[in-house]
């Protein structure tokens, strides 16, 4: 009886996550555990089947009187995730922009344009210093709140660069 009691405890614990609280989820796992009851009614003791009939009723109840129709706090997507769907997936979206040919986040210090364009390479320059050091601090375990205002930075001078060039 342990074994089944603690079955049926997962699972009420399981499928409100699973189900995200839905009440129709809740009404269905109820109407399971009846089931079972039903198909267990002689294998297991009476006190076994009223405890399982009880746990349905307290799921009814629980749906009734709205305890599972809150909803579900949805977590904010992060910010790596938020650039990488405005930019095709990818975070380092810039490499992909004619603003900013030849730069790379590896090369930015070192990379000399032929573009003739002081302000141009500074933008470029500056947008993959930011890359850099988030690309980094992320790679080497930092925590988000060092990487994070990194990456912010990197978007922001990455749309400058591609601004200025769009002006050209």
């Amino acid at each position: 009886m342990r074994l089944l009691h603690l079955a049926a405890v997962l699972t009420l614990i399981a499928a409100p996550a699973a189900a995200q609280d839905t009440p129709q989820k809740m009404l269905d796992l109820a109407r399971q555990i009846r089931a079972q009851a039903a198909q267990m009614k002689d294998s297991l003791p009476p006190e076994d089947i009223a405890e399982m009939i009880r746990q349905a009723e307290e799921l009814e109840q629980g749906v009734k009187d709205g305890g599972f129709s809150a909803p579900v706090a949805q977590e904010a997507p992060s910010l790596a995730k938020r650039i990488a769907d405005a930019h095709d997936g990818r975070l380092d979206w810039l490499a992909h922009e004619a603003a900013c040919v030849g730069y790379a986040w590896e090369n930015h210090a070192t990379f000399v344009s032929s573009y003739g364009d002081p302000e141009r390479d500074r933008l470029c320059r500056t947008a993959y210093a930011h890359y850099a050091k988030y690309f980094l601090t992320a790679r080497d375990g930092g925590a988000a709140s060092v990487y994070e205002p990194e990456l912010a930075a990197y978007d922001k001078a990455a749309q400058a660069a591609v601004d200025y060039y769009a002006k050209k």
